[in-house]
């Protein structure tokens, strides 16, 4: 049947919830954010095209993946009215439910050109989540970007609209870059820098800054727009590299944040192709290479700092070294050269996976 095929109805996820800097599930399980974006998803529904809707959703399903990122409102990439949004979305909850798949509901889009009632809007779509479990909501998508109208830019309007809806709601007001007031949701979305330059791998040693979010904000976060792939590398906005996308994956992890696949065909919420399809493979292989718990398990450190599990390396021959771990066992991801790194006394390696352009570590201490 190719991509599109039956699902077997299963039981509603159970609704995440917050615990430290973590997601969970109901049952106290740590709920791993592997997410995609999706942004017309919503829009097929809206537009009597729910088939195009279950195609990527059975296709992402196949790839584990479990959160699509969607836009409820829109002009210009697409057409897609509030009211329309909003209308649709139940449906679109069923069906990424039926899979397993959660959906991040970004409200507010492009509000500079839609009129829209802001709290008609977000307290109505928080009204439909509150109805659905596997639904959290992003309140606007980069609120202080020019498509967004001068209300929304303000923190204090944002945190106004996340009073409307349930407090079991996770909910974001927006990507964190541009101010620390977008900070006071119950999660924190973040537009990683996407900065050329160090050979094309600046925009991947720049996640490091996610551990710091983590730090100072004590809350889950997610890094859900970095740069995107795309057909033809261009720096600063798009990037066509499998191996900085594989790498990019391992490091969001270490740090202990959650990942979301930006892509040029996921504004239309078309499947991955060609070079695309490419980069994405190489990015969620991170969940085969990583174990599951090592989000919670030890801590993030930058290595060849005293006391760290790498004790040294070679800069001429190694672009950074980055390390989760606690007291005995831990993972070390080398960008470049691994046999130019110099472990502290009494850890050793138990493992070696080579990635383009360096190698993930698994490390212990002791014999």
């Amino acid at each position: 049947m190719g991509v599109l095929c039956a699902v077997a109805a299963q039981s509603p996820a159970p609704r995440l919830r917050i615990d430290g800097t973590r997601f969970v599930t109901a049952g106290g399980r740590t709920f791993q954010w592997r997410g995609i974006t999706a942004f017309r998803l919503l829009d097929y529904v809206a537009d009597g095209n729910e088939r195009e809707s279950i195609r990527f959703l059975d296709w992402a399903a196949q790839q584990q993946l479990t959160v699509v990122r969607v836009l409820a409102m829109m002009s210009g990439l697409f057409e897609l009215a509030p009211e329309d949004g909003r209308r649709a979305l139940p449906r679109l909850l069923e069906l990424a439910a039926q899979r397993g798949i959660f959906v991040e509901v970004v409200a507010l889009a492009n509000t500079a050109e839609i009129r829209v009632d802001l709290q008609q809007h977000v307290g109505e779509i928080g009204r439909i989540l509150a109805k659905h479990s596997n639904g959290v909501l992003e309140i606007a998508n980069e609120p202080v970007h020019p498509s967004q109208s001068a209300e929304v830019h303000k923190p204090d309007v944002l945190r106004g609209l996340a009073a409307r809806v349930a407090k079991e709601l996770p909910v974001s007001l927006g990507s964190i870059e541009r101010g620390d007031g977008f900070g006071a949701g119950t999660y924190i979305t973040w537009h990683s820098p996407r900065a050329s330059g160090g050979n094309g791998w600046r925009h991947v040693t720049a996640l490091t800054q996610g551990a710091d979010l983590i730090a100072q904000w004590r809350k889950p976060l997610v890094s859900d727009e970095p740069i995107g792939a795309g057909p033809k590398l261009e720096p600063g906005r798009r990037d066509d590299s499998p191996d900085r996308f594989r790498a990019a994956a391992l490091l969001t992890r270490l740090t202990g944040a959650g990942a979301t696949f930006h892509y040029d065909a996921g504004i239309q919420a078309r499947i991955p192709e060609g070079r695309e399809l490419d980069c994405f493979k190489a990015w969620n292989e991170a969940w085969t290479l990583l174990p599951g718990s090592v989000e919670r398990d030890g801590s993030f450190a930058l290595g060849g700092q005293a006391g760290r599990i790498v004790s040294e390396y070679d800069r001429a021959a190694v672009i950074g070294v980055y390390e989760r771990g606690d007291s005995r066992n831990g993972w070390v991801l080398v960008l470049g050269n691994p046999a130019r790194i110099t472990l502290s006394k009494e850890w050793r390696i138990v493992k070696t996976i080579p990635i383009g352009g360096g190698a993930l570590l698994s490390v212990t201490k002791g014999s």
